[in-house]
C-alpha cells in the first residue's frame, strides 16, 4: 500500500506544483507590471521591481493553493483515470476509500506546507518586500524591521510599531533634536490618527529634557503638524488581510480593547486559521469528479470545470465575508460556511460514487 500512496502522492504533487507555478506566475507578471509604472521614481529602478515581485511570490501561492490543489488533483487523479491506472488499481483490490486516504495523506502534506507559508514565509516576506519599496520610493523613510517603522520629518525622528493603511498607527514614539543635534522630547503615545494635516496622538507620556533637569508629564491627547503624511507611511505598511494569524490575532485584540469596529479583522483571522482545512477539502472534491461524471473527459475539460468551480468558489467566498460583516454575522460563521460547504459537497458527490 505505501507504493499506491507514494504512486498517487507523486502524481498529484507534480500537477499541483505545476499549476502553482502556472498561477504564481500569471499573479507575478500582473504585479510587476504595475510596478514598472514606478520606476525612476526616487531610488527606484528595474532591479527593485523585480526583487520586489519576487518576495511576493510566496504570498501568491498561499491565495492561490486552494484553486491549485483542485486543479492538481484534479489533473492528477485524471492522468492516472485516464491512462487505466486507476481502474488497474482498483481491479488489484484497492477500495475507493483507500485511494481517498491516499489522496488525503498528500493534503496533509499540503496543510503543512500552506500552514508554514501563510504563518511565516509569506507575511514575512512581504513585509521585507513592503520596507524596500518604501526605502526606494521614499527617501525620507527609514525602516526597521524589528523595531517597527522608522522615520525623519526635519530634526524629529518617529517610530511606529504598528502601522495600517488607513492612516491609524499605535505604540508610537517621538524623538524631538534641537538643531545641535541634541536630544529635547521624548514623547510616546499608545495610538495616533493622522486627520487635517496634523498627527493626533492620545494618552501621551511626554519627557522633557534640559539644563535643569528632567520633567515627564502625561496628557490625553497631543497635535502634532508634520509633512510625513500616510501616503508617504503607507508605501511600508502592510495590509491587515495578509497577515498572519497571529499577527491578526494580536491586532484585533488591540482594536476590541479599544472599542473599535474589528468584524472585518476577524473574518480575515478565522480565514488563516481555516486555509489549512480548506485544502483538504479540496483535494477531497476532486476525488469524486475523477471517479464519476468526470473519468471519461479530457485533460482541457477537467481543467475548464475545475477552474470554473476555483473561480466560483472564489467568489462565494468574497461576497459572503463581505455579507457576514454588512449583516453581523458571527466572523467565524462568516470564514467557516465556504470551507463547510466544500466538504458538504464532497460528501454528497461521493455517494454517488460509491
Amino acid at each position: 500500500m505505501k507504493t499506491i500512496d507514494r504512486y498517487i502522492g507523486v502524481s498529484v504533487l507534480v500537477q499541483t506544483s505545476m499549476v502553482i507555478l502556472v498561477l504564481v506566475g500569471m499573479s507575478a507578471f500582473g504585479e510587476f507590471a504595475t510596478e514598472l509604472d514606478h520606476i525612476g521614481s526616487g531610488k527606484y529602478t528595474l532591479f527593485s521591481a523585480i526583487q520586489y515581485t519576487l518576495m511576493l511570490t510566496p504570498r501568491f501561492a498561499y491565495e492561490m493553493f486552494p484553486l491549485s490543489a483542485l486543479l492538481g488533483c484534479m489533473l492528477g487523479l485524471g492522468g492516472l483515470a485516464s491512462n487505466s491506472e486507476l481502474t488497474v488499481i482498483r481491479a488489484s483490490g484497492v477500495s475507493i476509500q483507500r485511494i481517498v486516504l491516499s489522496v488525503l495523506k498528500v493534503g496533509i502534506l499540503m496543510m503543512v506546507f500552506v500552514g508554514v507559508l501563510g504563518e511565516f514565509v509569506a507575511p514575512a516576506l512581504e513585509k521585507s518586500a513592503s520596507i524596500e519599496r518604501a526605502k526606494h520610493l521614499s527617501r525620507g523613510v527609514s525602516l526597521n524591521t524589528g523595531d517597527g517603522l522608522w522615520a525623519r520629518d526635519e530634526n524629529s525622528f518617529l517610530n511606529f510599531k504598528t502601522l495600517l493603511p488607513e492612516g491609524v498607527a499605535r505604540d508610537v514614539t517621538l524623538y524631538h533634536f534641537d538643531e545641535g543635534h541634541r536630544l529635547q522630547e521624548i514623547v510616546s503615545a499608545n495610538r495616533a490618527i493622522y486627520t487635517k494635516g496634523q498627527w493626533h496622538l492620545q494618552q501621551v507620556n511626554k519627557t522633557t529634557l534640559s539644563a535643569e533637569g528632567i520633567v515627564t508629564s502625561q496628557h490625553k491627547d497631543v497635535f502634532w503638524e508634520s509633512t510625513l503624511e500616510p501616503q508617504v507611511m503607507n508605501l511600508a505598511a502592510v495590509k491587515t488581510g495578509r497577515l498572519s494569524a497571529w499577527d491578526l490575532y494580536q491586532f484585533v485584540s488591540y482594536l476590541k480593547a479599544n472599542g473599535l469596529e474589528s468584524k472585518t479583522y476577524e473574518v480575515s483571522f478565522w480565514g488563516r486559521v481555516l486555509m489549512p482545512f480548506l485544502i483538504i477539502g479540496m483535494v477531497l472534491l476532486a476525488i469524486p469528479f475523477v471517479f464519476g461524471s468526470l473519468r471519461t473527459t479530457s485533460v482541457g475539460q477537467r481543467l475548464i470545470f475545475g477552474v470554473m468551480l476555483g473561480i466560483g468558489f472564489y467568489l462565494f467566498n468574497a461576497i459572503f465575508s463581505r455579507v457576514g460583516v454588512v449583516y453581523d454575522l458571527s466572523p467565524l460563521l462568516s470564514a467557516m460556511l465556504p470551507t463547510v460547504i466544500v466538504f458538504g459537497l464532497w460528501m454528497v458527490m461521493m455517494r454517488r460514487v460509491y
